[in-house]
């Protein structure tokens, strides 16, 4: 497939030597986005409304390569001479300063977007509420397996800007480029989708929809219209969408979709793809169905039989064997913080889905659990209601701690069908479901929300939860209790914007 050859989007050519981009957000991807910059010759003004100690170091970094940073601040004097914005997922598009720059008619685009004008090379692209790291890390595996130069990144990982920093300044033809790739695996969020008016991937994967990010959109409708933003941009790509049919909001999306559609489904055997949870059958492009052995599948969950599902359609749509993804399903292993199994002390167990990070991702780790849970909720509110878990907490949840700057509203919505608590963070709330837990119960942590009142990210969150873990599992060593040995599953709840 061709892609975006002379692609109209493509930021003009201006009459200076050095065109002037600025970079709004200094995150992972504003830092990828600046240092693309830099590689393609532009000079690069990099700002943040953070002063935190961390971001001082990230401005000492960019600044030695060459970047231009203001830090505590969007001036409006620094957009005036830009001949693009580029703007990172978490900054809202509203800001004034980025309004102020649409109005003078400065082009204002992601990072995300920026990168994808230079790319043309095969692109499958994951996106959904919840597990779209599991897939996109599977549909990445298989295309490895398959011995293929792969990209893995997106939302996880390395930003797509970061890849191409990293590998060269484009050529006119993208030859230096194509060369160093088959294909590209991303994960995309909402916030990503908003500011890419023209990513169009080959493959489109939703996986789910659910209510998330009601901070950030005016409503839900409008969250959903961006998870499928992706489809319909650009008609030089020939694109597919892979479904998850038994979402109701999915299904009701795709019957507007222009481009063909492959679904999968764990109740409609007729979908393109379907499991019974022992085995899964999957339609090949050639039209021929192909069935997966499960019995060596090692992530926890239905949810992630659907990860599955559409990471199989997406690497048979791809042209690989069917031997090589079922080696992949026998090999597989997940990632940290997603249903991450830390061992068990004096018969409780312990799971951190710290990326667990709204409610339908709470829904899915409850619903993997078949014992007892002390679920430990709480983090900074999305505006999501605690209250769409009642049932699954009436049926499955002893007893719920609620924790950081939510944690008051998630006990109180949650107190009709479930005793709850409220602590002041995480580490006064593991010793409250340490104390309220029985043998054979589970310890959670699927917290429904952003980390950020506490925590830089959920991966620290995570980390910390796991130490507290260590920490009570050493004590209990030492006082003879039992110890059972740490392994690891995974049941992947989504990832946060």
């Amino acid at each position: 497939m061709v892609k975006q050859e002379g692609n109209p989007s493509r930021l003009k050519e201006t009459s200076k030597v050095q065109p002037l981009v600025v970079v709004v957000g200094l995150g992972v991807s504003g830092q990828a986005a600046c240092r693309w910059g830099l590689r393609q010759g532009y000079r690069v003004l990099g700002t943040d409304l953070s002063r935190d100690s961390r971001i001082q170091t990230v401005a000492a970094t960019l600044e030695a390569e060459g970047v231009s940073v203001r830090l505590g601040e969007h001036r409006l004097e620094d957009f005036a001479g830009a001949d693009l914005v580029v703007v990172s997922p978490g900054v809202p598009l509203d800001t004034k300063v980025l309004a102020e720059a649409r109005r003078r008619g400065i082009p204002v685009i992601g990072e995300l977007e920026w990168a994808w004008r230079s790319l043309r090379v095969p692109t499958v692209a994951v996106t959904g509420t919840n597990g779209k790291t599991t897939t996109t890390e599977l549909v990445g595996a298989l295309l490895q397996r398959a011995g293929l130069k792969v990209f893995v990144g997106g939302n996880i990982g390395t930003p797509l800007s970061g890849w191409l920093a990293e590998h060269g300044q484009e050529r006119a033809d993208g030859a230096a480029l194509d060369a160093a790739l088959d294909w590209c695996v991303l994960e995309v969020s909402s916030f990503q989708l908003d500011s890419a008016p023209s990513f169009a991937p080959d493959l489109g994967i939703v996986l789910n929809v659910t209510q998330d990010h009601l901070d950030r959109y005016p409503d839900f409708e409008a969250y959903a219209a961006s998870k499928f933003s992706m489809f319909q941009k650009n008609p030089a790509v020939s694109q597919t969408a892979v479904i998850n049919a038994d979402d109701p909001v999915c299904r009701r999306w795709a019957s507007s979709l222009n481009v063909p559609t492959l679904f999968f489904s764990r109740h409609d055997a007729s979908a393109h793809a379907f499991t019974d949870g022992r085995t899964l059958t999957a339609v090949a492009r050639d039209g021929t169905g192909r069935r997966f052995d499960l019995s060596r599948w090692a992530l926890r969950g239905t949810h992630n039989l659907e990860n599955l599902m559409a990471a199989s359609l997406a690497g048979l749509h791809c042209g690989i064997d069917p031997g090589v993804i079922q080696e992949t399903i026998d090999t597989f292993r997940p990632s940290p913080h997603r249903m991450e199994w830390l061992g068990s002390v004096n018969g409780v167990g312990f799971i951190n889905d710290s990326k667990g990070t709204n409610v339908g991702a709470v829904m899915k780790a409850l619903e993997s659990c078949t014992q007892p849970v002390v679920l430990l909720l709480g983090g900074r509110s999305k505006k999501t209601d605690f209250r769409d878990l009642e049932p699954l907490c009436a049926q499955k949840v002893r007893a719920v701690v609620g924790f950081g700057e939510t944690g008051t509203q998630a006990a109180a919505e949650l107190s009709s069908c479930v005793p709850t608590v409220v602590v002041n963070d995480l580490e006064e709330a593991f010793q409250e479901a340490v104390v309220r837990a029985r043998s054979g119960d589970v310890v959670l942590l699927s917290p429904a929300c952003a980390s950020f009142d506490q925590y830089p990210n959920y991966a620290a969150r995570g980390d910390h939860f796991r130490a507290l873990f260590q920490r009570h599992a050493e004590k209990a060593a030492e006082g003879g209790l039992g110890v059972c040995p740490r392994t690891f599953f995974s049941a992947d709840a989504g990832r946060v914007a």
